[in-house]
Formats: C-alpha cells, structure tokens, sequence
C-alpha cells in the first residue's frame, strides 16, 4: 500500500514538503510586484507613445499649413502682379493716346499761327 501512495504522489510533492511555505509567498508576492511594475511601465509607456503622437500629429499639421498658407500668399501675391502690369500697361496706353493727342493738338496750333515752336538751330547754338 505504501508502493501505491508512493506512485500516486508527484515529484512536486517532494518539493513541497521540503520548501517552508513562506518561502512561496515570497515568491509569489515578488512575482505580483514583478507583474504590477511591468503594468506601470506599460501605462507609462502608453501615455508617452501617445503624447509623443499628438504632438507628431500637431506639428505634421503646422508644417501642412505652413506650405498651404505660402501657397495662398504667393497666389495673392501673383495676383497683385498681374493687375498692376494691367494696370500699367493700360496707363502707358493712356499715356501714349494723350501724347498722340498732344501732338496733333500742336501741329494744329502751329498751322493756324496760335503757336509757333522754337526752331531748333543746325549749327548746336541756343
């Protein structure tokens, strides 16, 4: 009978009977600190992965806008260039037709004996 209960009986319960029982408190209780530090760390983690994400998420948005807002600028920018070479270029029209006008205008005069124009001399005197 004694055969039998020794068979029956696993290698572990060698162990335990030769271990005191605190021993496996200990253990078991160092194991649970092991396993609440590891879950700390894991939220710490966590907390600065995502903190560290937002702020990735922030300045990927500040650069988006940076070349946005640049892009508007140069748009208004050409814009102000093209309607001031428009409107250059419809004052040297209007400049060019007042010059026109001018100049018939004095012809005009000078045929009727109203203006007479200062000849300019060939020999470079006043």
């Amino acid at each position: 009978m004694e055969v039998e209960e020794e068979e029956r009986r696993s290698p572990h319960d060698h162990v335990d009977r030769c271990v005191p029982e605190s021993f496996f408190d200990r253990v078991t209780q160092g194991l649970r600190d092991d396993l609440e530090h590891e879950r700390n760390r894991r939220l710490q983690m966590a907390d600065t992965a995502f903190k560290h994400r937002a702020e990735f998420a922030f300045a990927q948005l500040e650069n988006e806008r940076s070349p946005t807002s640049l892009r508007d600028e140069l748009r208004v920018a050409r814009g102000i260039v093209d309607r001031s070479r428009a409107e250059i270029t419809a004052l040297q029209t209007l400049v060019d037709a007042h010059h026109r006008e001018h100049k018939a205008l004095c012809e005009m005069l000078e045929r009727k004996g109203v203006l007479h124009r200062k000849k300019q001399r060939t020999d470079g005197t006043a």
